[in-house]
C-alpha cells in the first residue's frame, strides 16, 4: 500500500509540474517582440544544416544534446553551449541576398520556472561591395516549447501549432538592442527580431524556416 501511495504521489507531482509549465503565469511578464519601424526588410534562411554546436531543439537548449544525431557539439568546455552557422540569406526586393554568420549561445538567463528558454545571438551580415551589419540580441523559444508540450500531452507528438512565432527577447540585459554597420549602413539606425515557422518533417526542432526582420532607418 505504501508503495502505491509513493507512486501515486510521484505521478501527481509530475503532472502538477507539467501543468505549471504549460500554464506558467510568468509568461504574462515576458516582454513583447521587438517593434520595428522605418524600412523593414525580411531575410530568410532554413536553419538546421551547415552548423556546429548545440542542436536547436528543446534538449539542445537545455544542454542535453541529441544522441540520435551525429555529434556536432564543440568539445571544448568553454564553447560547449555555443552554435555557429554560416547561411545565405534570401532578401526582399530592396536588398540582394546576404551572407550571414550567426553566433549564438545558450542564455545564462534560461529558467523554465520563469518561462525563459533561448539564446543570445550575434549576427554579422555581409553585402559584397555595399557594407556589413552587426547585430546582437536574444530570442526566447518558450512559446513554441509550450505549444509543443501541449501537443505532446494530447498525444499528437511534440508539434508547435502556430504557423509563425515572432520570438521575443529576454527580459534582461542583452535584448535585441544593438546594431551597427559599415559602408551604406554606417549611419543607419537599426533593430531586428527573428521568426520561426516550424516544419512538418522537423516538428521537434526550432530550426525550421527562419526569418530575420531587419529595420533600417
Amino acid at each position: 500500500m505504501r508503495l502505491v501511495l509513493v507512486v501515486a504521489g510521484l505521478c501527481v507531482g509530475v503532472f502538477l509540474g507539467i501543468a505549471l509549465l504549460l500554464v506558467n503565469p510568468m509568461l504574462l511578464l515576458q516582454p513583447a517582440p521587438i517593434s520595428l519601424s522605418g524600412a523593414v526588410h525580411t531575410l530568410a534562411w532554413e536553419a538546421g544544416e551547415g552548423f556546429r554546436g548545440f542542436e536547436l531543439t528543446p534538449r539542445g537548449l537545455l544542454g542535453a544534446g541529441d544522441r540520435r544525431q551525429p555529434p556536432r557539439q564543440f568539445a571544448e568546455p568553454g564553447i560547449r553551449y555555443a552554435r555557429a552557422e554560416v547561411v545565405r540569406l534570401a532578401a526582399d526586393e530592396e536588398l540582394p541576398p546576404a551572407l550571414g554568420v550567426r553566433l549564438s549561445a545558450i542564455s545564462d538567463h534560461d529558467s523554465l520556472l520563469q518561462a525563459r528558454l533561448g539564446v543570445v545571438t550575434q549576427w554579422n551580415l555581409v553585402w559584397p561591395q555595399r557594407g556589413t551589419v552587426l547585430l546582437a540580441g536574444s530570442e526566447n523559444f518558450w512559446r513554441p516549447l509550450r505549444d509543443g508540450l501541449w501537443s505532446a500531452v494530447r498525444g499528437r507528438g511534440f508539434r508547435p501549432g502556430a504557423v509563425r512565432y515572432i520570438l521575443p527577447p529576454f527580459p534582461a540585459p542583452g535584448g535585441n538592442a544593438f546594431g551597427a554597420g559599415t559602408g551604406e549602413f554606417a549611419t543607419a539606425r537599426m533593430a531586428f527580431r527573428e521568426e520561426l515557422s516550424p516544419l512538418e518533417d522537423r516538428a521537434g526542432a526550432f530550426s525550421g524556416q527562419r526569418r530575420l526582420q531587419l529595420a533600417l532607418d
